[in-house]
């Protein structure tokens, strides 16, 4: 299936799961597409001038991974891998910076389209891309405290 075919939720959940490589993605009872928080999955969430930055920064690191935006409030989503918690430490500096880390078994909702404008009010800064794997988190949280 081409992507401008794609209609339903559940047409987008099996494209983000067999073209893209994301696991645990399902639609909820809303119709929404969502990708779990579960096993390796991890999400750090941004205001959106920080995101931005950080984007930069994991792009010139080699590793800008998929990157989310939501419009309200504004906010960017960088999909990890989770390779373990950052220190007492971190968590902190990145708090003061509005950073959190997505908690485990929650949902990160995904949009059905490619478009700055869709039902979700959500939209891919950087999509996922086929044959890429995602960045570990410590790598995301790196880039973040370059830039904080």
């Amino acid at each position: 299936m081409r992507l401008e075919e794609l209609t339903t939720p559940q047409d987008w959940a099996n494209v983000y799961r067999a073209l893209f490589g994301l696991p645990h993605v399902h639609v909820t009872t809303p119709g929404f597409v969502v990708l779990s928080l579960v096993d390796t999955i991890a999400a750090l969430n941004t205001p959106e001038s920080l995101g931005a930055l950080i984007f930069d920064e994991l792009s010139v690191r080699g590793v800008p991974g998929p990157v989310l935006v939501r419009e309200n409030p504004p906010r960017r989503t960088f999909l990890a891998v989770f390779d373990g918690y950052p220190q007492p430490e971190c968590v902190e500096q990145l708090e003061r910076g509005s950073v959190d880390i997505g908690p485990h078994r929650s949902n990160v909702i995904l949009p059905t389209g490619f478009g700055r404008h869709t039902v979700e009010g959500r939209w891919w800064a950087r999509p996922p891309q086929r044959d890429e794997s995602l960045p570990l988190l410590s790598e995301v949280l790196s880039a973040a405290k370059a830039v904080l």
